[in-house]
Order: C-alpha cells, then structure tokens, then sequence
C-alpha cells in the first residue's frame, strides 16, 4: 500500500515530522512516498491536477500539507485511492461531493489547533487596540511617538463578535469574558442548541445584528460558498468606524480589495489578519503600507500543542482504518461518505 505526500512546499509540516509520519504508516504496512515534480514540470507552490494524477497513479492515500486542488478530474483519474488526508481542518480546495460519490474519505483534523488560534486572534486584538506594533515600528524608524495615533479603548467596555461559535471562538470567548469581562455576542446559524446552553452569557445574533453591534469581529469558519467574500465593501459600510476584523480562519471570507478601501478610507478603523487572499501578499500590496493593520504569514495554527496533536493525529487515522477498519466520524470532512458502504466502521 502507498501514500503519497503531494505538496511541493510542506510549509507548516516539516521533513523531519513527515518522517514520523513514514514510521507510523510503515507500521501499518503502508509505504510513504513524497511526489515526484519532475513528471510534470511547473513552478507553482502547489501541484497542478495533472500532476497529481501523473505522480499518485499507485497511491491508496493522498496526504496534502497544503491546499492542493483534489478535484473531481483528479478522484476520478485515481479510483485506487481510498483517502485523502489534510495536516489541517481546512478543506476547501477538495470537492468533498465528489469524494463521497466515488467512496473517498477526505479526512482533516478539526480542532487541532482551537487554542492557538483563539490566541493568535487575542494578541492581534490587544496589539492593534493598544498600538504596539505601530509603536515598534515607529521606534525602529527612530521616531519617539509617545501618547500618539489612535486613542486606545478599554477592551472591557467593547462588545466581541464572533464569526462562527467552534472550539476557537469558544476558547477565544473565554479569554475575553472570563478575562477581561468583554461582552460577547455570536453569529452561527449551525451551532447546536446544547452548546448555546453552555454559554448562557453568548447572545446568538443574525450577521447583520453582529455586523453593526460589534467593536470587534473576529472569524472562525472554514471557506465555502456561502462564507467567501462576506466580508465586503457594503458590509465594511455597516460596521462601526472604529470596528476592528480579525481573520484567522480562510482570507477570501474576506474581500481584501475592499478591506484595504475600508481601512484607507476610515469605514473600519483596524484589521488583524493571519490568513489572506493572496499569499504571500503581492510586492505592491496595499496592505504593507497601512498602519492600522497587522498581517502573519498564515502562522496561527503554530504551537507547540497544536503541532504535537498536528502530527500524531495524522500517524493514526489511516493507519488506524486499515489495520482496524475503525475511523473517527469526527474527522471525515466529507459527511455524505459516511452514509455509503465504504467498507469502514465510523467510531
């Protein structure tokens, strides 16, 4: 049995933990392999569907760092393949109907790194409402710009809005309220009514509601249709003009076109981003000269935790289904599978 690693650049996953992951797998008799990019020769980061047909011909799993495009052209030139296994939650450059028509377990790890972007999302808040990578930047220019720029408010007296109510907005939730006595309000049309019980201070709010009550926005949803792009100028026209956006989740649920407007045009006042459209942000970006924005290079699910977890969930899973024929449900991102006679029993 064969899997194959398709990523040109592993980005958060290093060699070394790959290895680990080779060891994992070669104990459930599964040899690992990396994709070999000179079949098809190109030189973008992530591999092109031909290339991933060319090179995975023989794989049973397709393990993806990054965002590779699994699409149907790809599943369908490949019906070996049985899963296709992301280091991460986000899915959305995998047709998961597509998956679960031809019987392919997408698998993520959700959760694996709640903490770490909840505190990402704290430090960008608390840096941008109390200036200090303006400050930093300033002093290293050789300017002193004591007591100036923009007037911090008292983070207790501001109302939170959380984007979608998973882990990281529940831990994210915890900070600030618990923390600093922050309000906290929340958009999220899927969260079951048990956990709305276990967070009886949470006001559960439509988008518009979260849109114009919020000083802070902060989103947790994975990328789909119905999240690309919902963040946009008409919205940014509707917030606060001293609101504050933090995007830890995908940069397209944000229009970065007209964020940059907003923020140049004083309709929000600050944005604190770990993920972007374009990444790495173009040379000329408008993002790079504004002061009342802080960007990471999608860096947020980076932590000591989250890397362990990272890691070891992804030596168990697929080893896991087929020496035990067992897979955790949780972690089937494509649910549609799950109904199908796959040959798997779902724990």
């Amino acid at each position: 049995m064969n899997a194959i690693v398709i990523d040109k650049d592993y980005g958060s996953v290093t060699a070394e933990e790959l290895d680990c992951v080779a060891t994992a797998y070669a104990a459930a008799g599964i040899q690992l392999k990396r994709l070999d990019y000179q079949v098809v020769a190109t030189q973008q980061k992530e591999p092109t569907e031909d290339e991933i047909i060319a090179g995975c011909k023989d794989a049973m799993a397709i393990l993806a760092t990054g965002n590779p495009p699994i699409s149907r052209k790809v599943l369908e030139a490949l019906p070996q393949v049985k899963f296709v296994q992301r280091f991460g939650a986000g899915v959305n450059s995998i047709d998961l109907d597509a998956a679960a028509d031809l019987g392919v377990m997408v698998l993520n790890l959700p959760g694996f790194c709640a903490k770490e972007l909840a505190d990402v999302a704290t430090a960008m808040i608390m840096s941008l409402i109390r200036n200090t990578a303006y400050y930093d930047r300033e002093v290293r220019k050789g300017n002193w710009p004591k007591c100036k720029y923009l007037l911090p408010p008292d983070v207790r007296e501001l109302t939170l809005g959380l984007y979608g109510f998973g882990l990281a907005g529940r831990y994210l939730h915890d900070i600030f309220y618990k923390g600093f006595g922050t309000k906290v309000i929340a958009c999220d049309p899927y969260v079951s009514d048990t956990i709305k019980g276990q967070y009886p201070d949470v006001h559960f709010v439509s988008f518009d509601e979260l849109v114009t009550n919020s000083d802070i926005i902060s989103i947790h949803v994975i990328l789909t249709p119905e999240t690309t792009h919902v963040f946009n100028r008409e919205v940014f026209k509707e917030m606060k003009d001293s609101a504050m956006i933090i995007n830890t989740s995908r940069g397209p649920v944000i229009n970065n076109d007209d964020l940059a407007w907003a923020l140049e045009t004083g309709e929000i006042r600050y944005a604190g981003l770990d993920t972007v459209e374009r990444e790495p942000l173009p040379e000329k970006d408008p993002f790079k000269t504004l002061d009342n924005i802080i960007v990471n290079p999608h860096c947020g699910s980076y932590g000591v935790g989250s890397k362990k977890t990272q890691i070891q969930m992804t030596c168990d899973i697929v080893p896991q289904a087929v020496t035990t024929g067992k897979v955790p449900g949780r972690c089937v991102a494509n649910k549609a599978v799950l109904s199908k006679n796959v040959g798997y029993q779902f724990i």
